[in-house]
């Protein structure tokens, strides 16, 4: 239904975003906008469905309400007739703007147009079939449900005790045959996630019946644990004939990993429904498709070369997106290096992020953070033994030329980076991981299957790498941070 949402002068959010899918997740470092962005989609879709939503100064870009805010949202045609419009060249499009202002008596009032600018037809959009329905899962999920005040039941208007019991029990069983459908629906969702929660009823009050969760046949609750409320309370408002827009603020929330993989699973599978939902989970990532992930500031992470999405939606395992939710990315190739830096990292105070390529397949990542405007530094093995003339290989001069096209800071490690420690002498100690090379025996490198048993030696020793010079143009690169 969404195909983009463009802000302007709404709360720190002033760009387009583009919804490819039937699930989006939204990522960005705190305080830049996810929950802003959901905000702004309910405020808009509150123009349309009447739904309320209380406008404030500071919903105003910098609390400054002499600007109006103004969202735009981009509808697939025909997803909701009412707002279809003739473009320019004559073909059928469809969504509506939202205009918030503030008036000379000073309340703020929201008005609703068509994209092109034309009046929209209230009457007949509050009668249109396709309206959907909007919720939006806060922090805090289901709770027990309690009625608190002063209340007179129908108890006191029933001749006997008896008599209201058995009109409370018929009361009950017909609404429990009117929802058995959804409820069926809703107890094989759970399953999926190895749980046997069902669907009560409080006791009946008569055209005001509330519904509750219980696991399997227990009466109550309170030991339902939060993660699987979550769950329950994002598929209970799956179950509406109408299609719905589920927005979900930081859908990790109280999940296990393994939970989150199957929700995302299963939430791709609902009918009629979109979910747009902000994280900060490199595991909720690692569940996602390249396409199905939004960057908060506007940069169109779907627009990467098809051979680098197809890479990254194989190998971008937690270890490395976390780039997506880094500042600055310090890109290695191997274990030894990612040791090495993360044990440095252990006693200082600096905002690095140490993401292992694995091997030499920098080309993709490298694309990635460098269209979310990462800072970045790429430490790689110039491969001078593999190659005739002990000249640096052809992989890694792409590598450099890349690099340089970008503005990013290459580190060049003399053939390995055991090879590179030896030479520079804090490898003295260690020469019985080491061995010379075949061909050019000057070059000492890791003996087999001993890789990574230097590196944790250097560690192990406590040996001070301050003057290493990878780390001294790293901290040159990153100055500050």
């Amino acid at each position: 239904m969404i195909k983009s949402i463009t802000f302007s002068n709404f709360r720190n959010l002033n760009g387009k975003y583009y919804f490819n899918k039937q699930l989006s997740v939204v990522i960005g470092k705190n305080n830049s906008g996810k929950t802003n962005l959901l905000e702004g989609i309910r405020l808009a879709f509150s123009s349309i469905t009447n739904d309320y939503f209380k406008i404030s100064l500071s919903d105003f870009y910098n609390s400054d309400d002499h600007n109006n805010i103004e969202i735009n949202v981009e509808l697939t045609e025909n997803s909701i007739p009412t707002l279809n419009f003739l473009n320019s060249e004559g073909k059928t499009e469809c969504g509506f703007k939202v205009i918030v202002k503030r008036t000379q008596s000073g309340r703020y009032v929201k008005e609703c147009f068509l994209l092109n600018g034309s009046n929209v037809d209230m009457e007949s959009l509050r009668e249109d079939l396709e309206l959907p329905n909007l919720y939006f899962i806060p922090l805090i999920r289901i709770e027990d449900i309690y009625s608190a005040g002063l209340t007179t039941g129908i108890s006191k208007f029933i001749d006997s005790e008896e008599k209201y019991k058995e009109l409370k029990e018929d009361s009950k069983n017909a609404i429990i045959d009117e929802i058995s459908e959804k409820r069926n629906k809703f107890k094989e969702l759970c399953k999926m996630f190895n749980q046997d929660l069902d669907i009560e009823l409080t006791d009946p009050k008569f055209m005001n019946e509330k519904l509750y969760i219980v696991d399997g046949s227990k009466e109550h609750n309170y030991n339902i644990g939060s993660g699987y409320k979550s769950i329950a309370n994002i598929m209970l408002n799956t179950l509406d004939e109408k299609f719905n827009i589920i927005l979900i603020d930081e859908i990790e929330n109280h999940l296990h990993p393994s939970l989150i993989r199957t929700l995302v699973r299963e939430l791709r599978n609902v009918k009629n429904t979109i979910i747009i939902a902000t994280t900060h989970s490199p595991v909720v990532i690692n569940a996602l498709d390249i396409d199905e992930i939004v960057d908060i500031n506007c940069k169109r992470i779907d627009e990467l070369s098809e051979d680098s999405i197809k890479k990254l939606n194989v190998f971008l395992h937690p270890g490395r997106n976390e780039l997506m939710l880094a500042e600055n990315v310090i890109m290695v190739e191997g274990y030894s290096e990612e040791i090495l830096l993360k044990a440095y990292l252990k006693t200082i105070n600096h905002n690095w992020t140490i993401v292992n390529v694995a091997g030499v397949m920098f080309e993709p990542y490298i694309e990635l953070a460098s269209l979310l405007n990462k800072k970045i530094v790429v430490v790689s093995d110039n491969d001078k033994s593999t190659t005739d003339g002990n000249k640096p290989s052809s992989r890694f001069s792409n590598l450099k030329e890349l690099c340089t096209s970008k503005s990013i800071k290459l580190i060049e490690v003399d053939n390995t980076v055991e090879s590179d420690l030896y030479e520079n002498h804090f490898l003295d100690n260690c020469l019985d991981l080491l061995k010379p090379h075949e061909k050019y025996p000057n070059i000492y490198i890791a003996k087999d299957k001993k890789k990574t048993e230097s590196a944790l030696k250097l560690i192990e020793n406590e040996t001070n790498l301050d003057n290493w010079h990878v780390l001294k143009e790293i901290k040159n690169e990153l100055k500050g941070c």
